[in-house]
């Protein structure tokens, strides 16, 4: 996929300078078919995207976005359809669940009485709903972070083709 990738060992200019610009400036080389590149073609002159870099970092941007939002791992889920996680509890918290757990839930297993008690605050505090919100904020958040390098790189063009200057 990647053509002409270097491990960073060769060719490497001394000095901090060098070392900041290798980190930004990265290039990659993608092999394409004709038709793939027929494709890109048409995108950029249909007026979308003003070269063929420009678009191929803008779906490169979307498939790294979309992967990161999918890649959150899932715990394994028991023969009850359960997801067992660990907690941190103080001592006294613990005993307390414990006392709890004991005298006011029949005697019912620790990890019982907790999920009970965590199911009970949870519909009470609506964590379902607030966990939802916030993950649409942090999407919208990389959305905007997104638009904004575009735009930084549209700029960065301009400057490079005269247009504008700072």
């Amino acid at each position: 996929m990647f053509d002409n990738a270097r491990d960073g060992k060769e060719d490497r200019a001394s000095g901090p300078e060098a070392s900041r610009r290798d980190r930004e400036e990265a290039r990659i080389a993608l092999r394409c078919s004709l038709a793939e590149l027929r494709l890109v073609d048409s995108f950029v002159g249909s007026g979308g995207y003003a070269t063929r870099s420009e678009l191929l970092r803008a779906a490169l941007h979307a498939f790294l976005r979309s992967r990161a939002m999918s890649s959150t791992p899932t715990p394994p889920v028991d023969a009850d359809g359960l997801v067992e996680v660990a907690i941190r509890l103080t001592p006294e918290e613990c005993a307390a669940a414990e006392a709890y757990a004991r005298h006011m839930a029949n005697r019912m297993e620790l990890r019982d009485a907790l999920a009970l008690v965590f199911r009970y605050g949870e519909e009470k505090l609506e964590v379902g709903r607030h966990a939802l919100r916030s993950r649409e904020r942090i999407r919208e958040a990389a959305e905007a972070r997104a638009r904004v390098g575009d735009l930084s790189e549209s700029g960065r063009d301009l400057e490079r083709k005269g247009v504008v200057g700072r």
